[in-house]
């Protein structure tokens, strides 16, 4: 419905329907709605002529879609004419050819809010920030001439920390319906566009992959990849032959470049497992040269840096060409490499294929990413507040983030090989404890760096937003936390050391649980570390591993092998009398169907169907007394949350969790459905 035509006049008759009852100067903007006051507020604008329910302020009852739904695209001249076409046309072979509406050309008309919002996520929020260039895509959108699927797909990611926005589009979904409300139309806009690909469109359907892997639709948000490396393979192909002599061309290619990056780091995060084939080939990042340094991109000043193989780009003149530092999105993507080499070497290796000389490696081209940082990228304490300061702080912390994670994901690996192996005990690792201790320092330092990271950005964060970190990063403090809370319970610690263990888990906890209420992937996270943290602050430490003699007894009792880590009656239980998401229990659209029937993994919720009305219930551990709650304020966030999995036991517990390391159901966590 187009927006009502109204004079600038002031008469009482000219005023909206809030002003006139708030008594206030009800002024519109070129004479159309809504008026400022009404914008300012983000309420819909209306005449008492145009319904008559319109009692208390309420907006009126319409068939036709609402005027709060912005931005509102008008129709052009051309979508008006189309439908007077006939709906399918005959062609001169005879066969009839379906009609296509016309993709709409018009500009989206954005509110001075909604264009702020858009411009705080071009500004502050990844990976906007580092992908899309500043300069042209704000001028833009104060011109009014930014591509509608891009405004929408900003839109959406502003919708996740905007109380604004979540107040008015979220209404009882949360972020996450807010955000699928900009997110529907970006999609729409994309789909109607695909005859003619810009890169508008590409970027688009990057951000609604990250959109749709945070509401754990995982094969949507897989599709939406595989389309956008699609769609940039042939964006390529027709901009090769255009505009060469352009002044503004070394800007275009590296937005380009930079998008083309930007898909293969999702490429790495979403394709972690081998049932998941790559969107991006080697073959389509050959001879790219990686994110130049953000100050050249921005003021378009040519550069030559070199691929992520080492080389010389394809564009440079001459191989002996001098080729400048790499940016710092160049260096988030060397450091996704070097996580995803270890992320494959988990999802490849095997017990009787375990090689310390394969970590090793992986250890080794991890520290080459560090070597290779400039000075101020370096992981030092402080570094942090100053890029905060300089507006980068989420680019530092998401680098430092994914080689942290990496370097914690390794040096567990080498544990769990370790605690598997056959003939492990306690008494063991005390006689050996020297060996380790060295691998237990190195994820206690780098679980701390990224506890650390995630603190200053906190204390640093916008009071007006609601804090909104990236996935990745949440993943990273859920890998710190709950590793750092396994070493607690199975005893690899020292005993002064567990009340910072403890300190770990509940901030953790608390990062986890306000990422949980923005996005439903972080909502199993967040209950796998609440079972950790109720048997940690319990005090049933690993001292209490069970011997062979005690689980001899348990298998007499219950009459199962209890040392089968693939059995239901270790599994870990994360069924919540309450969600900790609105929309945690929903049918999801794209959700993977769950690995095993009947067993409950870390990626969320019971894996399938009611057992049997034949088969006998399982048999479950004997529940112990629940300890009084402490006194202490700091723990009333982790005692509020009543959990069946708290009456775990630490061996019980720490034979799950190692369970599903090794069945790999974080990974599956991390990509939003089964591995």
């Amino acid at each position: 419905m187009a927006s009502v035509v109204r004079g600038t006049s002031l008469r009482a008759g000219g005023a909206c329907v809030r002003c006139r009852k708030g008594k206030t100067k009800c002024v519109y903007e070129n004479g159309r709605a809504p008026c400022k006051n009404c914008a300012k507020g983000m309420h819909e604008c209306y005449l008492p002529s145009e319904s008559l329910a319109h009692h208390h302020g309420q907006s009126p009852a319409r068939v036709s879609r609402p005027r709060e739904s912005l931005p509102h695209t008008e129709r052009s001249a051309s979508a008006v004419a189309s439908d007077r076409q006939p709906q399918n046309a005959t062609s001169n072979t005879g066969v009839v050819v379906p009609h296509r509406p016309p993709a709409s050309t018009s500009n989206e008309k954005l509110t001075p809010e909604l264009a702020a919002e858009c411009e705080r996520v071009i500004n502050k929020t990844l990976p906007s920030c580092v992908a899309f260039h500043k300069p042209s895509f704000i001028q833009k959108l104060k011109n009014g001439t930014l591509e509608g699927s891009i405004v929408n797909g900003l839109l959406a990611c502003a919708a996740r920390s905007s109380p604004a926005l979540i107040r008015r589009y979220g209404t009882q979904g949360g972020a996450a319906a807010a955000a699928e409300h900009f997110a529907a139309k970006a999609i729409s806009l994309v789909m109607q566009n695909l005859d003619n690909p810009n890169l508008a469109d590409i970027q688009a359907l990057c951000l609604l992959t990250i959109h749709e892997w945070g509401n754990r639709s995982a094969i949507r948000a897989y599709i939406y990849l595989g389309q956008a490396a699609r769609m940039a393979q042939m964006y390529r192909i027709i901009s090769a032959h255009q505009g060469h002599g352009e002044p503004d061309r070394f800007i275009k290619d590296e937005s380009f470049r930079r998008t083309l990056w930007l898909i293969y780091i999702l490429d790495c995060f979403l394709t972690s497992s081998p049932g998941r084939h790559p969107a991006v080939s080697q073959f389509d990042i050959k001879g790219v040269p990686l994110p130049c340094p953000d100050m050249s991109y921005n003021f378009g000043t040519p550069v030559y840096v070199r691929t992520l193989a080492g080389g010389p780009p394809s564009t440079a003149p001459d191989p002996a060409t001098p080729l400048t530092e790499v940016g710092e999105f160049g260096h988030i993507v060397m450091a996704t490499q070097a996580w995803r080499n270890v992320i494959e070497m988990l999802t490849t290796v095997t017990t009787d294929s375990f090689s310390e000389e394969q970590c090793a490696s992986l250890e080794a081209g991890i520290e080459a990413v560090r070597n290779s940082l400039p000075l101020h990228y370096v992981d030092k304490p402080g570094h942090i507040n100053l890029h905060i300061t300089m507006g980068s702080g989420y680019t530092y912390a998401m680098l430092h983030c994914l080689l942290h994670c990496a370097t914690i994901m390794v040096n567990r690996r080498r544990l769990l090989h370790m605690v598997t192996t056959q003939g492990f005990s306690q008494e063991s690792w005390r006689m050996a404890s020297h060996t380790h201790l060295q691998t237990v320092d190195k994820v206690f330092a780098a679980s701390h760096s990224v506890v650390s990271l995630l603190l200053a950005l906190e204390a640093n964060a916008d009071k007006d937003a609601v804090l909104n970190f990236p996935l990745v990063m949440l993943f990273s403090c859920f890998t710190a936390s709950s590793t750092i809370a396994w070493f607690s319970l199975k005893g690899f610690t020292p005993p002064d050391v567990n009340e910072t263990a403890e300190t770990f888990v509940r901030d953790g906890m608390r990062f986890l649980q306000d990422g949980a209420n923005i996005w439903i992937l972080a909502v199993p996270w967040y209950r796998h570390l609440t079972v950790m943290a109720k048997v940690l602050r319990n005090g049933d430490s690993a001292g209490k591993l069970p011997t062979d003699s005690d689980l001899r007894a348990k298998e007499e009792v219950t009459g199962l092998d209890s040392r089968n880590t693939g059995h239901p009656a270790d599994r870990m239980e994360y069924e919540r009398h309450s969600p900790a998401h609105p929309a945690e229990f929903s049918e999801h659209r794209g959700s993977e169907p769950p690995r095993k029937s009947g067993f409950t993994t870390i990626n969320g919720g019971s894996g399938a169907a009611s057992t049997p009305a034949g088969t006998s219930p399982l048999p479950q551990p004997q529940a112990k007394a629940e300890s009084p709650a402490p006194s202490s304020t700091e723990d009333q966030g982790i005692d509020s949350v009543t959990h069946p999995g708290s009456d775990m036991t630490a061996a019980e517990l720490c034979m799950a969790f190692e369970r599903q390391l090794l069945e790999l159901d974080d990974l599956a966590a991390f990509m939003g459905g089964g591995v």
